[in-house]
């Protein structure tokens, strides 16, 4: 740090006192005073100074762990994505079925067909009496308070469930809002226009949430009966392996972790649904690590050359640059980072070729396994050794650097502290002294010019009298 920011740091830190004299010396005692602070605040400087340095340094290697702590777990998130639950699910007629996979699923083959999608039970409200034509301010019944009941034979054992709602506010929009807003019900409301655009007629449409023969029905305070069913609910139906099911969803489980989405009817033409270990994620997980590396390629890089960082010349950066050297240069069997599909560049960078890894190891699923391995085998577990020389939480090389910087930061404090109490104390006290001096140097001068004027008028008066 420079001596002006040095300088600056300690204007911060002592508070220089303003010499108020009455002499004719006082100009002097100030610049006394401020070149007696000045000479006894050099420790404190050169401790600001080492301060500031250590904070610098501190600054630079934090961010540098949290990238190589990404660069970590990039290496770690491929163990799952080469892991026995890297599956992938292939559906041989994607506009009949969707299918997904979640945990628990494993490997194996389907055979689905679509018999029927199914539908949900509708049901409308009369007509008004008048038409309503603005449900904003209007209801279908009299008073705010109505109670609803759905008998779905998926819920409950098919016995009838029966909610009291209350409009907030009383109209036809706040029931619509607060039969949407309750889960339990089981339904969705909304308003639907069955009159003219010139004369609306406004009614509520409900609709069972699950497929199937659905009863809904509402009544508002009276005891009036609401609802019209405009369409009866009916179950999807689908076989899988030959054996018929029937639901209240067109989404449906087919084995553990394994769901598919009914989307159109296949009967008489059953689809086949195939799960099995997919590369696929495995080339998302080595796009990622090769964005991780590279950010801490350029990091290293900000700590070289002519504008070098607070790092410049420090063992750590040589560390972490054979950190880098030890991924890019791994192999096994003959197999180097290439065979995966990730090539280094001149300038020390590391691009993922997907052409390259499905010509290589990407086309064999065991092949590529092998070659990274997992936590204790393979480029998984020699990359994860390498970063962990840097990021142990114990040992890392950056986890013991801060560690020491936070322990020293921390007694430099301490030490600035006691050095701005000293020497805030040596200019008070140099102060009260220089100020005594002042009053002293006030009085004899005051007292010299009184003998001096004395004089002149006793020798006048001597002089005037011959």
């Amino acid at each position: 740090m420079s001596s002006t920011s040095s300088s600056n740091s300690i204007s911060n830190l002592i508070t220089p006192l303003t010499f108020t004299g009455q002499s004719k010396y006082a100009a002097s005692f100030q610049q006394i005073l401020n070149k007696a602070v000045q000479t006894d605040s050099v420790q404190l400087a050169s401790l600001v100074d080492q301060q500031n340095n250590y904070q610098n340094r501190q600054s630079t290697l934090q961010p540098l762990d949290h990238i190589f702590g990404n660069l970590q777990s990039a290496i770690t998130a491929l163990t799952s994505a080469i892991g026995p639950t890297a599956l992938g699910a292939v559906s041989s007629n994607s506009s009949i079925a969707s299918v997904s996979v979640g945990s628990g699923a494993s490997a194996g083959s389907y055979q689905l067909q679509v018999m029927d999608l199914g539908a949900a039970t509708q049901a409308i409200s009369g007509s008004g009496s008048p038409a309503i034509s603005d449900p904003s301010s209007q209801n279908i019944g009299s008073g705010s308070s109505f109670s609803i009941t759905v008998t779905d034979p998926s819920v409950n054992n098919g016995q009838p469930q029966t909610v009291t709602v209350d409009a907030v506010p009383p109209t036809l929009a706040g029931l619509v809002q607060v039969i949407n807003t309750t889960p339990s019900l089981g339904t969705t409301a909304s308003i639907v226009n069955v009159g003219s655009q010139a004369a609306p007629d406004y009614r509520l449409a409900l609709q069972a949430n699950n497929l199937g023969n659905v009863s809904l029905s509402l009544t508002d305070s009276t005891g009036s009966s609401l609802m019209t069913t405009t369409s009866s609910g009916r179950n999807s139906s689908y076989s899988v392996d030959g054996y018929t099911i029937s639901g209240s969803s067109d989404t449906v489980t087919l084995a553990p972790g394994i769901t598919a989405n009914l989307l159109s009817v296949s009967s008489g033409n059953p689809i086949n649904i195939t799960i099995s270990q997919s590369t696929a994620n495995a080339q998302k997980a080595l796009q990622a690590l090769v964005t991780a590396y590279n950010n801490a390629v350029d990091a290293l890089a900000t700590q070289h050359g002519q504008s070098a960082g607070y790092l410049a010349g420090d063992p750590i950066l040589i560390t972490a640059q054979q950190v880098l050297s030890k991924i890019n240069g791994y192999t096994n069997s003959g197999n180097d980072l290439s065979s995966v599909g990730l090539d280094l560049d001149t300038q020390g960078h590391l691009t993922f070729n997907a052409a390259e890894f499905n010509s290589s190891l990407g086309s064999n699923f065991a092949t590529l396994s092998q070659f990274l391995g997992d936590s204790t085998t393979g480029f998984i577990s020699a990359a994860n050794t390498a970063v962990s020389s840097l990021e142990d939480p114990i040992s890392g090389a950056l986890k013991i650097a801060e560690n020491t910087l936070t322990t020293t930061l921390t007694s430099l404090q301490t030490k600035i502290t006691e050095q701005v109490s000293q020497v805030n104390l040596y200019q008070q006290t140099l102060y009260n002294q220089l100020a005594k001096s002042d009053a002293a140097v006030y009085s004899l001068s005051s007292q010299a010019e009184f003998f001096t004027q004395l004089f002149q008028t006793q020798t006048a008066n001597l002089m005037g009298g011959l």
